[in-house]
């Protein structure tokens, strides 16, 4: 079970980006409803909405096994459910079901701008959760978490959609996110230093697991910023751009698996 709370965990930061990244990006580029790019956001939104439902159950019932020591009978009885229920693994997860649920039935009866509520209330578990809650200002932590997360998803969520459509819908949809991804990125950078400074004790010790694997992080941070920028600058319209976005795509998941293992090793104050 060591390895299986990262794997959910990058299940979920998957599902984060589909779904609510998706929904954001639908409404910032003004994405036509007949597009193939709308297409493919929708997609998307269904794939997360899957894995967001994977990642819930199996974070509780990975919970439940580990406070049960591994005893599935104990585990699963109405007296442990009950546990899980008072805690913030039990009510997070019930939070991101009861999303999911309610994003399937505003998406099936067409309420696309609706839809953003439920993506708000997913980005808004994560501050409900995890490091936020036991380090630095709980208001300041949690914040922090929650736009952090909600950028990075926005972000990531347009790279397969850009892959996958037309030349010319790759260049137009490149073209405006670049522009709005001017004004983005630098608060991501800012919530994701100070994140780390509060949860560090903006005391840098390389010792530490999980200030090494935060290290990792920021390596494929800047690795994709420049991919990022490499596209906005000079690839955008070109031949060339397909593959950068490629590489791009790779970095992604692999800065969602950092960030994975990441959040599964707690940081020591």
């Amino acid at each position: 079970m060591e390895y299986l709370s990262p794997v959910l965990r990058f299940c979920l930061y998957g599902a984060t980006v589909l779904i609510a990244g998706s929904i954001a990006l639908r409404l910032t580029l003004s994405v036509p409803a007949e597009s193939a790019f709308s297409r493919r956001l929708a997609g998307q939104v269904n794939l997360g909405l899957a894995l967001m439902f994977v990642a819930a159950v199996g974070s509780v019932a990975l919970f439940l096994l580990m406070i049960a020591g591994g005893d599935v009978a104990t585990a699963f009885s109405a007296d442990f459910i009950g546990i899980a229920a008072q805690t913030p693994v039990g009510q997070v997860a019930a939070m991101r079901i009861l999303a999911g649920v309610a994003l399937l039935i505003l998406l099936a009866l067409g309420w696309h701008r609706l839809a953003l509520v439920p993506a708000l209330l997913m980005l808004l578990s994560f501050g409900m959760e995890g490091h936020s809650l036991s380090f630095g200002p709980r208001l300041l932590s949690s914040s922090l978490v929650v736009v952090h997360v909600a950028i990075g998803a926005w972000w990531l969520s347009v790279i397969v959609p850009l892959l996958t459509v037309s030349a010319t819908e790759r260049d137009r949809f490149g073209e405006v996110f670049g522009q709005q991804a001017i004004l983005a990125v630098p608060l991501l950078i800012v919530a994701g230093g100070t994140l780390f400074g509060v949860f560090t004790g903006w005391q840098l010790d390389l010792s530490q697991d999980y200030q090494r694997r935060m290290a990792f992080k920021l390596v494929a941070v800047a690795g994709i910023l420049s991919i990022a920028a490499a596209n906005k600058l000079y690839f955008t319209g070109r031949p060339g751009f397909v593959w950068s976005l490629r590489v791009e795509a790779l970095v992604a998941v692999a800065l969602l698996m950092l960030t994975a293992f990441l959040t599964a090793t707690g940081p020591k104050m």
